[in-house]
C-alpha cells in the first residue's frame, strides 16, 4: 500500500485543490505539475456533425487518439495509458438526441484479475461551465489559461490514474454542452446521468474494450451527482449495461436547499451555473427568469457561463439577491413561483429507487456540501427498498483541513479511498451489504 499525495496542479488551482492529502489506498501518487501539450486541442472536434447521425444512446460518433500532457511518477515508473477522445450519442432531459464528448484511458499493462477488464465510468467533479473547462481538453493541455474564464487544471487525474494504475479502463464524460456547442448543463439530473451511463456505453464500443466488460459508475460532487443519477436511472434507460456497482460521494442531493446554503456563501457562484443550465435546457424556465434577473444578474449570469470554477471561486460570497429585480434571494423566488418551483425540484435526487449496489460517502465536517445532503439522500433511498445501499461518513484525518476551504476536495479524497475496496469487491463478485448499512 502506498500513501496518496495531492498536490496543487496549476497556478491558481490551490483554490480548489487540496494541498495535501495522508490515507493508505493501493493506488498510485497523485499528479505532478503538468507539461505543455504536444499539440494544441483539436477544436473541430468538438463541434458535432448536423445533423446529429442516427443511432442508439452511446454510439460513438467520432474518436481520436488523445495526446496527454501530465506524466504521472511512481516507485516503479509512470503510469502508462493510452488515451481516446471521444464524441458519443445521448438523450437529454427533454427527450432529444445531443452529442457528448468525453475520453477513455486504455491501462497498457495487462489485466490480472477475473474476467475482462473492467471499465469505470468516471463522472468528474465541476469544472466550470466554459467551454475550455471540459476534462478532455483539460487531459491534452494539463492547464488551461484562456480568459476571461480561465484558469483551470485537470485536477481529476488524481483519481482517474489511480483508477488506471488499479488495471481498469476509465472513461468520463465532459457532461452535455462541456466543450460542445450549447450550455454546460449543470446541475440538471437527467442531462448528467444520462451523460455518464452513455459514456459506459460508449466505452463498451470501442476496439480495445471487451464487450463482455463489467462496469461500475462512480462520481464525488458534481461527480457524485451525476452517479447518483446514474443509479437511479440505469434500471430503466439502460437496463443492458452491466453494472456492478456505483459509488457516489459529497451528492448535492437538493438543489434548492444546496443553492440556499451557497447563496451569500463561499462558491455562490456556482448557482449561477445551475440557473445558466436550466435556462438553456428548459424554454419555460427562460421564459420565466428572464424577467427576474436585473441587468446585473443577467450580466453576471452571461461571464458565469464562460467560467471555469477557479475563477467562479475567486468572486467569492455572491448573493442572488444582487442578481434580481425584486432584490429577493433565487430561493424564496423558487418557492413562490410554481413554474421555478417545478424544474428546481425535478433535479431532486431520491425519489427513484437504485436498482444496482451503491455506496454513498460524505464528510460530516463539509463546507461546501454539507453532509445533511448525504444523510437525507440516503434516508429517502432507503425507505423505498433498495437490494444493497451503504452509507458512511468519512472525515478527512487531518480534521482542519476537513473542515477547512478544501473539506470538500478532501472529503473526496478520503470517499475514494473507502471506494476503491468497494469497487474491487464489486468487480471480484463478492456480495455486497443486503439492504440499507449506515456507518
Amino acid at each position: 500500500m502506498r500513501r496518496l499525495r495531492t498536490v496543487a496542479v496549476g497556478v491558481a488551482t490551490a483554490t480548489v485543490v487540496a494541498t495535501a492529502t495522508v490515507g493508505t489506498v493501493h493506488a498510485a501518487p497523485a499528479p505532478a505539475a503538468p507539461t505543455p501539450a504536444a499539440s494544441a486541442v483539436n477544436e473541430s472536434f468538438y463541434t458535432p456533425p448536423s445533423p446529429l447521425p442516427a443511432g442508439k444512446p452511446g454510439d460513438i460518433i467520432r474518436s481520436q487518439p488523445l495526446p496527454t500532457a501530465i506524466q504521472i511518477p511512481t516507485p516503479t515508473g509512470s503510469i502508462p495509458a493510452k488515451a481516446t477522445r471521444i464524441m458519443y450519442l445521448s438523450i437529454d432531459a427533454n427527450g432529444a438526441p445531443i452529442a457528448v464528448t468525453g475520453y477513455y484511458l486504455q491501462p497498457t499493462k495487462k489485466w490480472t484479475g477475473p474476467g475482462p477488464r473492467p471499465v469505470v465510468a468516471y463522472a468528474g467533479g465541476l469544472h466550470g461551465q466554459g467551454d475550455q473547462c471540459a476534462a478532455s481538453k483539460l487531459l491534452q493541455e494539463g492547464v488551461t489559461l484562456d480568459f476571461p474564464g480561465g484558469p483551470m487544471a485537470e485536477i481529476e487525474q488524481i483519481v482517474t490514474l489511480n483508477l488506471v494504475n488499479q488495471g481498469y479502463g476509465v472513461v468520463s464524460s465532459d457532461y452535455m454542452g462541456g466543450g460542445t456547442p450549447g450550455t454546460h448543463t449543470f446541475g440538471i439530473r437527467v442531462d448528467q446521468g444520462h451523460a455518464i451511463i452513455d459514456a459506459a456505453r460508449a466505452a463498451l464500443k470501442l476496439p480495445e474494450v471487451s464487450p463482455d466488460a463489467k462496469v461500475a459508475i462512480t462520481g464525488y460532487s458534481q461527480g457524485g451527482g451525476a452517479a447518483a443519477a446514474a443509479a437511479e436511472l440505469v434500471g430503466t434507460y439502460a437496463p443492458e449495461l452491466p453494472v456492478v456497482g456505483v459509488y457516489a460521494g459529497g451528492v448535492p442531493a437538493d438543489l434548492l436547499r444546496e443553492m440556499n446554503y451557497l447563496d451569500g456563501n463561499r462558491l455562490g457562484g456556482v448557482i449561477g451555473y445551475a440557473l445558466n443550465g436550466a435556462t438553456y435546457r428548459f424554454p419555460e424556465f427562460k421564459a420565466r427568469i428572464a424577467n427576474v434577473l436585473n441587468p446585473y444578474g443577467k450580466q453576471t449570469m452571461a461571464q458565469l457561463s464562460g467560467e471555469c470554477i477557479v475563477l467562479t471561486s475567486a468572486r467569492g460570497k455572491p448573493s442572488t439577491r444582487d442578481w434580481t429585480v425584486s432584490h429577493k434571494s433565487f430561493g424564496e423566488l423558487v418557492v413562490a413561483d410554481p413554474v421555478l418551483s417545478k424544474y428546481v425540484h425535478d433535479q431532486d435526487l431520491g425519489n427513484i429507487k437504485p436498482t444496482v449496489p451503491v455506496l454513498l460517502t460524505s464528510n460530516p465536517d463539509d463546507p461546501t456540501v454539507p453532509v445533511f445532503q448525504g444523510r437525507e439522500l440516503y434516508s429517502k433511498w432507503c425507505e423505498k427498498g433498495p437490494a444493497s445501499l451503504q452509507y458512511a461518513e468519512i472525515p478527512f484525518p487531518i480534521r482542519p483541513i476537513s473542515s477547512s476551504t478544501f473539506g470538500h476536495v478532501a472529503g473526496g479524497i478520503s470517499g475514494f479511498q473507502r471506494a476503491f475496496d468497494w469497487l474491487a469487491d464489486r468487480f471480484a463478485g463478492k456480495p455486497p451489504v443486503q439492504g440499507c448499512s449506515f456507518s
